[in-house]
């Protein structure tokens, strides 16, 4: 039972604790990409540990659990929850319960939510193949004849770019060029499935504040990926003055406007001068805090065993 609690209190620990650091790193130096994979390696962390501390529970003989106890010291015997038969089946039940309520709520919405906004998705693309020219890229663009500057890319297996007439009007051809190659980078880095699992995870799980701050976090961090690779394919000039050019977004729900995320922040990275990193020692960082992530409510776990265990000796 001691494991299966620390595993629960690491997870609350870490989901609680864990945004506000997070939420730096789209100020700092770290890559965008990184930074998104340490945000969703720390919501799925945080969903294992809660899973593991439940399982552990409601396993008979709490599984693995007493005899990691058992070889870590001889003392645990003072702690040992045969002392209270009956409180192991009441929070085991307690959690089980809690935890399929939980797993059946977030099947549920995102069953629900994926149907409504399919249907929403179908309709949206047979309106614009109606009234919309298409181009000829690698990903489709469709040109709609509309005053207004647009841009946005919609994903999936038909993804594709929406852009307007009145966007190709009034921006330059290197800014065009910047704004097409940002919705680009939307579609190749899959960043429509990111924000959808962000946000399903923030809708069923908002009382945990990691889980409640991931949408808003992951949409800023892929606009800043975006951003990243656009630069670096047309340059930050063109991508700075397009963005200064389109304040207003667009689009249905599963759409990445270029107009996305908090601009005056995007820009400010856009403006920086790129420092010179070591490829391998950012790529060993990257993995070692992807792994720290994940890991961090068994750490917290971990640590809140020891100290039991020495409490206990003591």
């Amino acid at each position: 039972m001691i494991v299966a609690a620390a595993l629960l209190l690491g997870a609350v620990f870490v989901g609680w604790w864990s945004p506000r650091p997070l939420s730096r790193l789209a100020a700092g130096r770290i890559s965008p990409g990184t930074a998104i994979a340490w945000w969703l390696l720390s919501a799925a962390g945080v969903l294992a540990g809660a899973v593991a501390g439940v399982l552990l529970l409601v396993l008979p003989g709490h599984g693995p659990a007493d005899a990691v106890l058992r070889a870590l010291h001889d003392c645990w015997a003072a702690l040992s929850h045969g002392e209270v038969p009956l409180l192991d089946p009441v929070v085991g039940a307690s959690a089980g319960a809690f935890a399929l309520a939980g797993a059946v709520r977030l099947a549920v919405a995102s069953a629900g939510r994926r149907r409504s906004r399919n249907r929403q998705y179908r309709r949206h693309l047979a309106a614009l193949r109606l009234c919309g020219s298409a181009g000829s890229r690698s990903v489709p663009t469709l040109w709609l004849p509309h005053d207004e500057p647009v841009a946005y890319s919609l994903g999936g297996r038909r993804a594709m770019i929406v852009a307007s007439e009145g966007l190709a009007a009034r921006l330059s051809v290197p800014e065009l060029d910047a704004v097409l190659a940002h919705e680009r980078a939307h579609v190749r880095g899959h960043h429509h499935l990111l924000t959808a699992c962000a946000d399903i995870l923030g809708r069923t799980v908002r009382f945990v504040p990691l889980m409640r701050e991931l949408p808003a976090a992951v949409r800023l961090l892929v606009e800043l990926s975006a951003d990243h690779a656009a630069a670096a394919q047309c340059g930050t000039g063109p991508l700075c003055s397009a963005l200064l050019s389109i304040r207003a977004g667009g689009g249905p729900w599963r759409a990445l406007a270029m107009a996305g995320g908090d601009t005056a922040i995007r820009l400010d990275r856009l403006r920086e001068r790129p420092a010179r990193t070591n490829r391998a020692a950012a790529r060993l960082a990257a993995v070692t805090g992807g792994l720290t992530a994940l890991l961090a409510p068994a750490l917290v776990a971990g640590a809140l065993v020891v100290l039991t265990g020495l409490v206990s000796c003591s």
